[in-house]
């Protein structure tokens, strides 16, 4: 399928119009692809750390140090998926996992982001960029749900975990925002699920709430809809080095089809009890 460049308007379009289609949006700062009309969307809203001309030689981290919060190589885990959409622009310029309030960050994990603050005009941009985004998300939200009756989304990031102890698990499901009494049977099914993946160099484990509690804003925008169901979860970062950024193709290779299997049985899990038939 060919990469097409789509301003918001023209990917909105493509979306309620049903297309089938793969494209750069807004200027490249995500992709999302609609390969079949699948009840599930997968998402790497951190894989990317590009920050745009104009305020980049402002920021005051190296990108060795925006790369180390970054969620590089979570796009790859999903992206053999029917409907994925994948970050590509840096949390420091705007964080997609927080709200509007607080997308734009003057010092993050403590550290300061700006040699000299944004000026509002700078933010605004930056803001634009993280509305743009959710106003896309939306209409591909309203589109599986019309089309299913019901929409799953596997919000995938991941974290650092030197710093927690090698036993912190390698993967972590966050519940706080979630209706877990209409949904706890597909929670636990997806983390029963990931528990039970093997690879060969790394004991996997699955938790619930263990790391992080999953307050990020995709769980929070779906409450706007009915029958929508955001599964946060991060991967622990055992397939690279996370203090140098070198990747572990090994891990990867053996990690991402299991992760796509898991997914299917999750998806199986969630249709049965809640898609129209």
């Amino acid at each position: 399928m060919s990469i097409d460049n789509l301003s918001e308007q023209e990917c909105i379009k493509a979306i309620k119009e049903g297309e089938i289609f793969h494209a750069e949006v807004a200027n490249g700062a995500f992709t999302i692809k609609i390969a079949s009309d699948v009840p599930f969307i997968c998402t790497a809203i951190h894989d990317g750390g590009r920050v745009r001309d104009g305020i980049i030689d402002n920021c005051a981290l190296t990108q060795a140090e925006r790369y180390f919060e970054e969620d590089p190589y979570t796009g790859e885990f999903i992206d053999n998926m029917p409907i994925t959409v994948i970050g590509r622009d840096s949390r420091y310029e705007y964080d997609l996992n927080r709200g509007p309030d607080t997308a734009i960050y003057e010092e993050a994990w403590g550290k300061v982001v700006w040699k000299t603050p944004l000026t509002e005009a700078q933010k605004a941009e930056s803001l634009e960029k993280h509305n743009r985004f959710y106003r896309v998300m939306r209409a591909l939200y309203n589109r599986v749900l019309k089309k299913h009756g019901g929409c799953l989304v596997y919000d995938v990031h991941s974290y650092n975990y030197k710093r927690k102890g090698d036993d912190a698990p390698a993967f972590n499901i966050g519940t706080e925002q979630l209706d877990t009494k209409r949904y706890g049977e597909v929670i636990k099914h997806w983390n029963e699920t990931l528990n039970a993946i093997e690879i060969a160099e790394h004991e996997i484990r699955s938790a619930l709430d263990e790391v992080f509690y999953g307050r990020g804003y995709q769980a929070t925008v779906a409450k706007e809809f009915n029958n929508m169901l955001v599964l946060p979860t991060e991967f622990k970062k055992i397939f690279m080095d996370e203090m140098t950024g070198e990747v572990h193709r090994g891990v990867i290779a053996d990690l991402k089809p299991k992760f796509e299997k898991a997914i299917e049985k999750s998806v199986n899990k969630f249709s049965d009890l809640f898609l129209k038939k």
